[in-house]
């Protein structure tokens, strides 16, 4: 195993570790997956019903993105690990995914409403947050409705319906960051619901706040 494999994966311990000390995690909900650097065509993930506070690289199982046969690794593979196999698969993009059952966002998504451009920051996103239909949960159907809804919206996350949320990214910070951004995002929401009314963006808006993320996204990810 290489060393910049190695450096990948102690990562995914800390972000895995960050989703449960913030909260965007509870128990052994959710999971979180990095594309294999020196193997495109595997991926690492975090196992199934391990405690995220007990996780440790030696935890983490690789898996062929085509097959979803684990090729390293003694732990069983998390159950959303087709959902994960068929976002890479499809999004060339994309190398790193985290799934949380963050309380807000699942509220939106047991709710089938999509997260309304409330906020700039959804910019980061897309210009809403798309609901993906539901199927049981580790199904081959969820990760193809998964798929279809990021590809629908042209976005970065995506809600699960009646059952959580998905974010991705070029890295593992670009998609933990993403995941944080759709909670807040979400309360925001619900607060202005609860207020009575919301003013959303427009997509105009919305491009004109992109242009202005590349250096402070890129800024964050240096430090």
């Amino acid at each position: 195993m290489g060393e910049c494999v190695v450096e990948e994966l102690k990562e995914l311990i800390h972000t895995a570790k960050e989703l449960y000390r913030t909260g965007l995690v509870r128990g052994t909900s959710g999971n979180v997956s990095v594309r294999d650097p020196e193997s495109p065509g595997r991926m690492w993930i975090t196992p199934s019903a391990i405690p995220y506070d007990e996780i440790t690289v030696e935890d983490l199982v690789q898996v062929d993105l085509e097959s979803g046969t684990p090729v390293r690794g003694s732990r069983k593979p998390s159950s959303e690990t087709p959902m994960h196999r068929a976002i890479y698969r499809l999004r060339s993009d994309v190398r790193a995914v985290v799934h949380t059952h963050s309380t807000y966002a699942t509220m939106f998504a047991c709710a089938g409403e999509e997260i309304p451009a409330v906020h700039y920051l959804i910019a980061e996103i897309g210009d809403r947050v798309p609901v993906a239909d539901y199927a049981v949960y580790g199904s081959e159907e969820l990760a193809r409705n998964a798929v279809e809804a990021l590809r629908r919206a042209g976005a970065n996350g995506a809600l699960l319906k009646n059952h959580g949320v998905i974010a991705v990214g070029e890295s593992l910070s670009k998609a933990y960051v993403r995941a944080e951004i759709i909670e807040t995002v979400a309360q925001l929401a619900f607060g202005a619901k609860m207020i009575g009314r919301w003013e959303l963006l427009t997509p105009e808006q919305l491009e004109e706040t992109r242009k202005n993320f590349g250096s402070y996204f890129a800024a964050r990810e240096d430090r």
